[in-house]
């Protein structure tokens, strides 16, 4: 039976009320929510995550999926690692409420972190560092974590030439809300992977030659290694399958000398901790004699791999994301 689809009208009301929603709590929710303390915003997401697995639908099925594909079900019920999954995801999103709280005096009471002595150890030798930071639980507060902490940060991060999708209406001013509201909190300097500029040789892209800059001038740089954004792609086995990842921090680590960090973000939920998440930054990559991008990328890997394995319900949304995304993307996450 061919399936009916919404009358477009139903669709353009839906959207209309998850923007006003949108732009009410960036606007104005988030305020209240940043008096409430994390374990209280635990019970609440909790709550909200049961909601969201009873009218999640075909969303559920999909995540259900995905997690299969990947082995990350294995002996745990797959029902509450999905409702763990959506309840991450709110936390993420609900808990930068208290950015604009964080300071260089408060920081170690929200984002407590393991692990800043290898920073320490890297920016001794004076030539910068790409922290590699996945999109893994809330991987947003790598940002506050490290800039309120006094180390020069520049975030790469694809970014349109305004903080808004939409031209008009409410989704314009939900997206400005929520840009100023995280984006204009963050204690670092961006990077824009989408920024491009005309030369005698056509359109090019000027991250990479920031990137630089800002290693050479002995600062850290936010490099996210699941992101989408980039022009050549390399396919490499991981969680059993097939997934495409960019080479470009492999590649500047071996040309420059840069040391390659793993950081994750642990949700506060899961950690068993009373603030907003906490930091955990790995020992470098070692590199070695003849390594090649592609071998650096799959050391990366073995580390990533291990952090989804012990936290599945961190990633869990981002393969849904990513299957969703992979309809229409030219370079999808998971190629099979």
């Amino acid at each position: 039976m061919e399936k009916v689809k919404p009358p477009i009208g139903k669709l353009l009301r839906h959207l209309q009320i998850g923007a006003f929603l949108k732009w009410l709590y960036w606007r104005y929710l988030r305020m209240g929510f940043s008096l409430l303390p994390p374990w209280a915003i635990n019970v609440m997401t909790a709550v909200m995550a049961r909601v969201q697995m009873a009218i999640a639908g075909n969303r559920r099925q999909l995540m259900s999926e995905e997690l299969r594909l990947s082995s990350l079900i294995k002996d745990r019920d797959a029902g509450q690692l999905i409702r763990e999954s959506f309840q991450n995801q709110l936390n993420s999103w609900i808990k930068q409420c208290y950015l604009r709280s964080m300071n260089d005096k408060t920081i170690d009471e929200y984002i407590p972190a393991e692990g800043l002595s290898h920073l320490d150890s890297a920016l001794v030798v004076g030539r910068g560092a790409i922290l590699l930071n996945p999109h893994f639980g809330p991987y947003m507060m790598a940002m506050p974590a490290l800039g309120h902490r006094g180390y020069r940060v520049n975030q790469l991060a694809i970014q349109a030439e305004s903080p808004r999708v939409a031209r008009a209406g409410l989704t314009m001013l939900a997206n400005k809300a929520r840009y100023d509201a995280v984006e204009g909190a963050m204690p670092v300097r961006f990077i824009n992977a989408g920024a491009e500029t005309f030369d005698n040789f056509g359109l090019r892209n000027m991250a990479i030659r920031d990137m630089l800059s800002a290693l050479r001038r002995n600062e850290l740089v936010l490099y996210p290694p699941t992101g989408r954004g980039g022009r050549k792609w390399h396919t490499a086995p991981f969680l059993g399958r097939a997934a495409n990842f960019n080479l470009v921090p492999y590649k500047i680590a071996l040309k420059e000398g840069v040391p390659l960090i793993p950081m994750f973000l642990i949700d506060s939920e899961r950690a068993g901790s009373r603030a907003a998440a906490r930091a955990v930054i790995e020992p470098p990559i070692e590199v070695s004699d003849g390594d090649t991008p592609e071998g650096l990328l799959m050391k990366y890997l073995a580390v990533l791999t291990s952090y989804v394995e012990k936290y599945p319900e961190h990633f869990a949304f981002f393969q849904f994301d990513m299957k969703i995304k992979s309809e229409w993307d030219d370079h999808p996450f998971f190629i099979r």
